[in-house]
């Protein structure tokens, strides 16, 4: 028999838990996106959620024990909160996001561990997870034929893939990808469950539904799930995504104490079957788009500027070793070495992880994992229950598409990571905490996911979701003195400088305020603009070899090269309004860009 969680006591009332979480993967749909804040509006009301569940396990049940996972997130939000004391962080007050975030996390972690009939809550969360699916799927064919949803003005459904990939509501291909691959790993583990034998057996953790005496039925509807997803997971032609599946499938049965036989002849048949369907809705998608590449051929591609970008983050990290250039400093610091990249396009992210944590907090940050890597060090066995198998399962797939991508830093993902990090079978540290502390906790979190309302009301007051206020410049257009400096909302610094930085002349009025406004700014957004704008005001107060590096990474941090141009016209014309202050400049800069014909854009 396949092995699952043994029979315990079960006291625990975790209904509102699962509830909450459920609605939280649901926010996955939430069409709303902004590259502002990792996707604000949508990780806050996820984090509404996600507080909601903690409130309610914390109200119902007791804490006993504790998973080592959830160090790794209390050292992280300590060391992220420490930042100011290790490095210059542009906008300080935006940290209690990431720092409450962690927190949140931890305690999901904690909750998990604290999990006592794990395969009631994975067979409860599952649910949740095939609606997003479904409905993803759904969106995906709409995306087809290019036909959207819209409700008074509110795109409901968005009927434009991005980049020709059928991302449904995820506005990320990879993203979507990633969900699917969810909710793939909760149909491999409930068939799994809907086959095992002595199915009536009282003992047995699976709902009725799935293992009664309708089961035939159910298989039959998982397996037409698994279908559908594999479908839906071809569509977004991710690479990333075709990895993950790809380790799931022989992750889950392999670990598993079952016959060797059993194992391989599963694992063969789910690989298989996987592959047969992916295939073939890959090449269906590809004939009807023939302008597109599915994962498969997009695979041959190699990695792009992936490479490039991890390479650009340990040149970072290598000036930086012991506590890194400092939390969300890496587009800011990239300007610094924008002369040695081999790929010199602008990005916030290195696509990896690793490379990142070691380019942001350096060693301190790297140590932060301990606990996880200890943690998947003794996961290493074949003796796991299908529940800690699948969570494992899920757990290696996340980070195999975090070597690739941008996921835990989003933190409706995080917290689904942390919950099934948690689940896996583990030495839990005995803890028990007293009643009236679980309860005070869950008043907390009532109180933080009201906080989370709050701050996606002021999101909304403001107009921040509208993302062309962010882009657009008017700065020729304004005068100096219709410009409100004023920011009210704590935590919204860097949206509200961001602003300020499409709207405030160029000029020498306030050029010190404008100087360190731009400075802050070039960390969310380092534009050929913003770095003109900069070197600008670096010339005004006579720093003349600082604003020289910032025209110079303004001439080769862009995709297009021809785009230096640019940089040439607008110093050209300020050497000619202000002679005494950039003509000099201007010289220097025409030798650079002279002296380096190839990376300037001068030589095709």
């Amino acid at each position: 028999m396949l092995p699952s969680t043994p029979p315990q006591t079960l006291n625990q009332d975790i209904r509102l838990f699962t509830l909450w979480m459920g609605f939280a993967i649901l926010t996955y749909l939430m069409p709303w996106h902004s590259p502002l804040g990792r996707d604000f509006v949508v990780n806050a009301t996820a984090f509404g959620f996600v507080s909601l569940a903690a409130a309610a396990f914390f109200w119902q049940n007791p804490i006993t024990k504790v998973s080592k996972s959830v160090l790794t997130w209390l050292l992280l939000a300590l060391l992220i909160g420490c930042q100011p004391l290790f490095n210059h962080i542009a906008y300080p007050d935006a940290l209690i996001f990431p720092v409450i975030s962690l927190l949140v996390v931890a305690l999901t972690a904690l909750i998990g561990s604290n999990i006592e009939n794990k395969a009631h809550l994975l067979n409860s969360l599952f649910i949740a997870v095939y609606l997003m699916a479904i409905i993803t799927f759904m969106i995906q064919l709409m995306q087809t034929q290019g036909y959207q949803i819209d409700y008074k003005g509110w795109v409901i459904a968005r009927g434009n893939a991005n980049g020709g990939r059928y991302d449904g509501n995820f506005g990320q291909a990879n993203h979507a990808g990633y969900a699917f691959v969810l909710a793939l790993c909760g149909v491999i583990y409930q068939l799994q469950q809907s086959f095992q034998e002595r199915l009536n057996t009282p003992h047995l953790n699976a709902p009725q539904w799935l293992i009664g005496r309708y089961r035939q039925y159910t298989r039959f509807g998982l397996m037409l799930l698994f279908v559908i997803f594999t479908i839906g997971l071809a569509l977004t032609q991710s690479r990333a995504g075709l990895v993950m599946m790809l380790a799931v499938i022989p992750i889950f049965f392999l670990t598993q104490p079952i016959a060797w036989k059993n194992k391989l002849s599963a694992t063969v048949l789910g690989l298989v079957v996987f592959v047969l369907y992916y295939m073939g809705a890959s090449w269906i998608s590809n004939y009807s788009s023939a302008n597109q590449l599915g994962a498969v051929s997009r695979m041959a591609g190699g990695q792009g500027n992936r490479s490039a970008m991890s390479e650009r983050a340990m040149m970072i990290f290598h000036d930086h070793v012991l506590t890194g250039v400092g939390w969300n400093n890496y587009m800011g610091a990239s300007v610094d070495y924008a002369q040695y990249f081999k790929w010199p396009e602008i990005a916030d992210h290195s696509h990896n992880f690793a490379t990142m944590i070691l380019a942001e907090l350096g060693v301190l940050g790297a140590l932060c994992f301990v606990p996880i890597v200890w943690v998947l060090i003794r996961a290493i066995h074949l003796r796991h229950s299908s529940e800690s198998a699948i969570a494992l399962a899920f757990v290696i797939a996340s980070i195999l598409y975090a070597s690739v991508e941008y996921p835990l830093w989003y933190f409706r993902y995080l917290a689904v990571f942390a919950l099934f990090l948690a689940l896996i079978e583990q030495r839990n540290w005995q803890l028990a905490w007293q009643p009236k502390l679980t309860k005070a906790m869950s008043v907390i979190m009532l109180g933080l996911a009201m906080l989370s309302g709050y701050y996606i009301w002021q999101y909304f007051q403001l107009n921040y979701l509208d993302y062309n206020r962010f882009i657009k410049h008017t700065n020729h257009l304004n005068q100096d003195k219709a410009v409100d400096y004023q920011n009210e909302v704590f935590g919204f610094s860097a949206y509200h400088d961001r602003i300020l930085a499409m709207q405030v002349p160029i000029n020498r009025h306030q050029a010190r305020v404008k100087e360190a406004i731009f400075e802050e700014v070039l960390n969310t957004d380092s534009s050929q603009y913003n770095l003109l704008a900069y070197a600008q005001f670096l010339a005004y107060k006579g720093d003349q070899q600082a604003a020289l590096k910032h025209i110079e990474a303004a001439c080769v941090m862009v995709k297009d090269l021809s785009d230096c141009d640019n940089v040439d016209t607008d110093l050209g014309n300020l050497a000619k309004q202000d002679p005494a202050t950039f003509a000099a400049l201007y010289r220097e800069f025409r030798q650079w860009r002279d002296a380096n014909p190839e990376k300037t854009g001068l030589k095709p």
